[in-house]
């Protein structure tokens, strides 16, 4: 209903009611559509569903049943110890015999101690003595600042003016020189420039001299931009820097703003050592020791020893050199391993000094001065086992040999074992794939033979509320399991699907001969007519009925497995195909890996939902129309009213 609707004031009528009366008949035309909608989206529900059982039977106990392979599967018997031993279909039946002489190993080092000693940490912090020698001062990793200062450069210009050169600050200071002569030498060159340079808790600080201050607000004067001559410059400085060459800009020339400073990043620190500290993961290796410079190589990859490089850092060094590297900060210890077992997998660690000399003192404070055959060294080894008689040597613990799988864990005494066909492996497959046709066929009969629910629509909200929940459930489930009832396509596939597995294959024989041979040549059989198609095995302990029958199915498995693997594999197939052909893809019709056709259902519930909407609103205009024929009429019944009143009054008068 459109807007809000207030009629019956007058005439005391109620209009909601009346108009309902008289608008009844679209409301059920409306009703009746969304049934047939809800219908058609419950039918789809169902068909989606019983889609998805299809096309798990068909993926996996089908495809099991109609592969080779599922029948020639072995069985590896025998108690054996420190040895596991699986056979492939390629392998051969008949006794074997193995003897595990070596087990492959990583290689694997557990380095000494080193966090049992306190050392002196070092730490760098911004400097606030511009009174300090550049010599003694470092940037934030410990690298002298004085080298980088000189032949560093930046170039000041008013911002406004692309044309202008501006002026290019150099710095090229003594040995003695300090903080202040470097602020001393920077604002001789920055001249008449407008900028100022200081220096505060070890940064630079540039000053806009030309804009003016009122109020604690500066303004005005020249707009100019700091640029580091390249980002070498930039960061001895502490300058902003970016591939662009931007720079940094102070007091745009116009802006309003609170400074007209900026500050650059910390440049110059002081070397701080705090004594006793404990070995931690973060503890660099240039403080425990190691001095800078230091090579360590593992096999072929060498790693540098800097300033920077910390414990946990040159584990995860080694970890890119191809080995399991950890620093156990609880422990103090590195350990190391080889990725992989085996000989041609172990690695060797060398740690050299900057001339390419061992060095014994690093190695030791790095814990990995390990002597050979010492606890926590442990070499790489072969797997080596000895099979019917041959010798097999390799890195890893798991042999592929003649179809066998032979992982190894422990030496020990030659074992014997034997192979043979799996015939309790072939048989639960067999029966698995029965099982899951029964279940799959149980419950498309269920649905195809569904009672009638001829009289059943789907309700109306309010036809639910005048029921019980329970009562309302069951109304609609009555629906609901009749949805697929004499189902055209569920009626085909049942068709195909019994039909293929009564036929019978031909096999021909050793002799030339041939014979033919069913699933009842092999004790599986169709149940009673009541049970509509259901299968069952002869001697299955599972089901009581045909449990105490002759076992044709094992029989077959040992004694005649050619046979049976025509048979079955061919009935399978064929069945594999059919399935295959009918959930094939139809333009406008059907999805592919689809049995229904769930297109053509999508494009009749949307016309259905059309349907409901263009009804939905013929409804609505009728009922409105109604609603301005009360209007008017309580208009009127108003204005009658009024006169009624007026004449009243002058009578009353």
């Amino acid at each position: 209903m459109a807007g809000v609707r207030m009629t019956g004031l007058i005439s005391g009528m109620d209009t909601e009611s009346l108009v309902k009366q008289l608008a009844d008949a679209h409301k059920i035309k409306v009703d009746n559509a969304k049934k047939k909608q809800t219908k058609a989206e419950w039918k789809k529900e169902a068909w989606a569903s019983l889609n998805t059982k299809l096309l798990n039977f068909y993926r996996n106990a089908l495809t099991t049943f109609k592969s080779t392979g599922t029948y020639s599967a072995k069985a590896v018997n025998g108690s054996l110890t420190g040895v596991k031993i699986s056979a492939g279909l390629k392998a051969v039946n008949g006794n074997h015999k193995v003897k595990v002489e070596d087990t492959a190993s990583a290689q694997m080092w557990t380095g000494h101690q080193i966090n049992k000693q306190k050392y002196s940490a070092s730490s760098y912090v911004g400097t606030t003595d511009s009174s300090k020698k550049l010599s003694d001062l470092y940037d934030q990793n410990g690298y002298s600042i004085q080298n980088a200062l000189n032949n560093s450069s930046f170039t000041v210009k008013d911002s406004n003016d692309p044309d202008a050169v501006g002026v290019t600050v150099n710095i090229n200071l003594g040995a003695e020189a300090t903080i202040d002569d470097l602020l001393d030498s920077i604002n001789n060159q920055l001249g008449t420039t407008g900028l100022t340079a200081s220096f505060t808790d070890g940064a630079l600080t540039f000053t806009n001299t030309t804009a003016t201050e009122q109020d604690g607000v500066f303004s005005g004067g020249h707009s100019i931009t700091v640029t580091a001559k390249d980002k070498t410059s930039a960061d001895a400085l502490g300058l902003f820097y970016n591939e662009n060459g931007d720079g940094m800009k102070i007091a745009p020339q116009g802006d309003t703003i609170e400074t007209n400073s900026i500050r650059g990043s910390v440049f110059a620190y002081e070397k701080k050592e705090t004594p006793d500290s404990d070995v931690t993961a973060s503890t660099k290796l240039v403080d425990i020791g190691v001095k800078e410079g230091t090579v360590i190589k593992v096999n072929s990859t060498e790693i540098t020893v800097d300033r920077t490089t910390t414990l946990s850092g040159l584990a995860s060094a080694m970890e890119k050199a191809g080995i399991s590297a950890n620093y156990d900060a609880n422990q103090g210890r590195f350990y190391l391993s080889s990725k992989n077992t085996g000989t041609k997998n172990g690695f060797t660690i060398e740690v050299k000094d900057a001339t390419g000399a061992e060095d014994a003192n690093a190695r030791k404070a790095l814990g990995l001065d390990l002597a050979d055959g010492e606890a926590g060294k442990i070499a790489a080894s072969d797997a080596k086992i000895i099979y019917n008689g041959v010798e097999y040597v390799q890195s890893g613990n798991s042999f592929s040999i003649n179809g066998l799988t032979i992982d190894v864990s422990a030496k020990g005494e030659e074992q014997s074992f034997s192979v043979d066909t799996d015939v309790d492996g072939i048989y639960d497959k067999v029966k698995n794939f029965v099982k899951e046709y029964n279940e799959l066929i149980t419950e498309m009969n269920k649905l195809y033979n569904a009672d009638s629910s001829r009289g059943y629509e789907p309700l109306t909200s309010e036809e639910k509320d005048a029921m019980t929940e329970e009562d309302a459930k069951k109304w609609e489930d009555k629906i609901k399991d009749s949805l697929l009832r004499r189902d055209s396509t569920i009626s085909s596939l049942l068709s195909s699907m019994r039909t293929t597995l009564n036929k019978s294959v031909a096999v021909t024989n050793a002799d030339g001969t041939t014979t033919r041979y069913a699933l009842s040549s092999f004790g599986i059989v169709t149940g009673g007519y009541t049970e509509k198609g259901q299968l069952h095995i002869y001697g299955n302990s599972e089901d009581p009925e045909y449990a105490d029958k002759e076992d044709k199915l094992k029989a077959a498995i040992s004694a005649n497995p050619e046979a049976l693997i025509k048979t079955l594999t061919t009935l399978g197939s064929e069945m594999y195909t059919n399935l295959q052909k009918a959930q094939k893809g139809i333009v406008n019709v059907r999805s592919s890996m689809t049995f229904y056709n769930d297109k053509q259902m999508d494009g009749e519930i949307k016309d259905l939902k059309k349907n409901v909407t263009s009804l939905q609103d013929k409804l609505t205009a009728e009922e409105d129309k109604y609603y301005k024929q009360f209007s008017a009429m309580e208009t009127a019944l108003a204005r009658l009213q009024s006169q009624q009143n007026y004449i009243a009054q002058l009578f009353g008068g």
